[in-house]
């Protein structure tokens, strides 16, 4: 009789994972779906078992994947492929949960793969859909100087994405918070185009720590999760971000950062770093440069030009911590290196 039964369990779970993938009737925004179908629950997973789950979207629409592990076996495994053919293993070490997100009109692959011993692993996916809004678009002049909160663009608690046009190429940078592990930019997007016609995309973490030249006058940008950011992304011309040896970005949450510029090198012999606050307020805490005496460094309104304010200068301030109560500004350095310590509140 238990033979019997355990026949009839495997015979049922084995008709449950046999490949079947969301039907495109079920892609409905605001309507989720499981794998496998109708599954209330982690499912058992026979032995030799091979599968690959496709989970694909179309224009406009995006997928949050909750995937519950529930794998016993050393060697049972769940392979994860995102649309930039990037991989993700889940094992039997890996956490009871993990969640993936699947970027408009793009597929993520999920290979659910077991040996040839029965270890009782067990698997399910919860993919809800969800549409995304309409871009607000921004036109990027020259001189100019955009940027975006991060947060401000985060689809699942209802913000739009954002499309930067601009008369020419641009040069984009994260004015990265430094709130690790917090603040981190994985589902973060950047498209080349916009989202009905992109030519590319990339996860902002691939520009993390370097500055993006973009292919064309056009990107979009959007984030995908729930996580709170206090990064930013900053985008300018990139005639004049070539006026410069670097023209980078920086930013922070709540804590002590620093800016390391060095102006000594290079062939222009002048940097830009554009600070972006998240409250309209910076504490310069400490600051400590070479003594240069043709030194320029200053905290001038962005974007630089000879019409920029100067808020801080450098050379002549010596009394720290002192604020500069704006949202945004860059900091100027010519022939000269320095170090500087902020707090952004």
């Amino acid at each position: 009789m238990k033979t019997l039964l355990w026949f009839l369990v495997f015979v049922g779970v084995s008709n449950a994972l046999d490949c079947t993938q969301i039907p495109a009737g079920g892609i409905v925004p605001r309507h989720n779906a499981t794998i496998p179908a109708g599954a209330k629950e982690p499912v058992l997973i026979p032995p030799n078992f091979n599968c690959l789950y496709n989970i694909k979207v179309p224009a406009m629409v995006y997928a949050r994947v909750v995937l519950e592990n529930g794998l016993n076996g050393n060697n049972d495994q769940i392979t994860v492929t995102n649309e930039q053919n990037a991989k993700t293993f889940i094992n039997s070490r890996s956490g009871k949960y993990a969640t993936f997100y699947v970027f408009p009109n793009t597929l993520t692959s999920f290979l659910v793969s077991t040996k040839s011993v029965n270890m009782h692993s067990s698997f399910r996916m919860v993919v809800d859909y969800y549409s995304l809004n309409n871009a607000t678009v921004t036109y990027l002049d020259n001189p100019d100087m955009q940027y975006s909160r991060l947060y401000t663009l985060q689809a699942e608690i209802g913000w739009s994405p954002r499309t930067i046009v601009a008369k020419e190429r641009m040069s984009i940078s994260i004015a990265y918070s430094g709130w690790t592990p917090y603040d981190n930019l994985y589902n973060f997007f950047l498209i080349e185009g916009d989202l009905e016609n992109p030519l590319a995309i990339y996860r902002m973490t691939q520009f993390l720590y370097q500055n993006y030249i973009s292919k064309g006058n056009k990107v979009t940008v959007l984030g995908l999760d729930n996580t709170f950011s206090r990064s930013s992304i900053v985008f300018v011309p990139l005639s004049q971000a070539q006026q410069y040896d670097s023209y980078t970005a920086a930013s922070g949450y709540m804590n002590l950062n620093q800016v390391d510029i060095d102006a000594t090198v290079g062939e222009k012999k002048k940097k830009i770093v554009t600070m972006i606050s998240m409250r309209d307020y910076v504490m310069i805490w400490k600051m400590e440069k070479t003594s240069n005496p043709d030194c320029v460094l200053k905290a001038i309104t962005s974007p630089p030009t000879s019409e920029s304010k100067v808020l801080l200068d450098f050379s002549v301030e010596t009394q720290f911590p002192t604020n500069i109560t704006r949202p945004s500004f860059c900091i100027i350095a010519e022939n000269c290196a320095a170090s500087i310590q902020f707090i952004v509140l």
